[in-house]
């Protein structure tokens, strides 16, 4: 009777070591990002070429790749930009025909 008490109680402290150290590794991978960071981001690159107004029209936030695409209007054509979340440097910026 001892034997199966103490059968359960390192099964059960064994289950809960799994479930900390998946806790741990799912904790890590999520990466919150912060929109209005990458609209300052956005914003100083239009500032360099000229553009002082501009209407946002999308922002999308992706996983795999890291990446957060914003497309915004400015004047009468649209910019695509591409955004890496983990160095926050810009990737490509492309103008969309209509």
């Amino acid at each position: 009777m001892i034997l199966v008490f103490w059968f359960q109680t390192g099964f059960g402290l064994f289950v809960i070591l799994i479930l900390v150290a998946l806790g741990i590794k799912f904790s890590k991978e999520k990466n919150i990002v912060n929109d209005e960071n990458m609209l300052k981001i956005v914003k100083e690159e239009l500032d360099q070429d000229g553009f002082d107004h501009y209407e946002l029209k999308s922002i999308i936030s992706t996983n795999k790749p890291n990446v957060t695409s914003i497309i915004v209007n400015v004047d009468y054509q649209e910019i695509a930009i591409e955004v890496d979340n983990n160095s926050e440097k810009i990737i490509s910026k492309e103008r969309i025909a209509r």
